[in-house]
């Protein structure tokens, strides 16, 4: 089974937190495709070569009581590496770069030092179609979305726009689940150019609402 597999490479409690994200995209929908407009929501961050963003993250799960507070940054280095800081409540890091996932936990009782573990990329669909998304949104290229998500566009005014997104991967493990529950999904929220929140959904409940606040760094491609 494929988490058996990747247990073996990341501890599991940090695996569940990256878990919870692959669950989520599940195929079965099927919504209108136009290409364009996806192209036209999708450029203003096609000619990005640096960006960094804070971020406050609530994670809800029928195992948790209350929601779950993350704050950290996120950060896009064209034109392969995509960098998820998470600053509280617990220091860890999350690279996603080429054909490589690795993540650092760190020791703050051994002075800080970071324990790393890697997976390659090429060996768990999932976490390509993961690459795919952020990719694909901070890269600005509708194609590394549409090879892994059907879509939807929905606009909800004058400056704010809905991109929602549906899973094409067939896997096992979320193909079983999907019969259970339908409600997986990924919503993402553009205002003014800018993507301000995205909100997952998957199996049982769980739910992740990332919001996006200040910008740090941000550098254009000279061309």
């Amino acid at each position: 089974m494929i988490f058996g597999k990747i247990l073996r490479v990341l501890d599991l409690k940090s695996f569940k937190q990256l878990v919870f994200l692959f669950l989520l995209l599940t195929p079965c929908f099927v919504y209108a495709q136009n290409e364009q407009a996806l192209q036209k929501l999708l450029s203003p961050f096609s000619e990005i070569e640096h960006i960094k963003l804070t971020y406050k993250e609530k994670r809800f799960s029928l195992f948790f009581k209350y929601p779950r507070l993350y704050q950290g940054y996120i950060e896009y280095i064209s034109p392969e590496t995509f960098i998820k800081y998470i600053e509280t409540p617990e220091k860890k890091k999350i690279v996603i770069s080429q054909d490589k996932l690795i993540l650092y936990n760190y020791d703050l009782e051994s002075s800080g030092k970071a324990i790393k573990k890697e997976v390659s990329l090429n060996n768990y669909p999932q976490f390509k179609q993961l690459r795919a998304l952020f990719f694909g949104l901070f890269k600005g290229q509708s194609s590394e979305l549409t090879h892994y998500f059907k879509y939807k566009i929905t606009h909800l005014s004058d400056q704010q726009t809905l991109l929602e997104l549906k899973s094409l991967i067939n896997d096992p493990f979320t193909q079983e689940k999907q019969q259970k529950h339908t409600d997986k999904k990924i919503d993402v929220f553009f205002q003014d150019k800018h993507i301000t929140k995205i909100i997952m959904t998957g199996l049982g409940g769980e739910r992740s609402e990332l919001y996006f606040t200040d910008v740090i760094i941000k550098s254009r491609l000279n061309r």
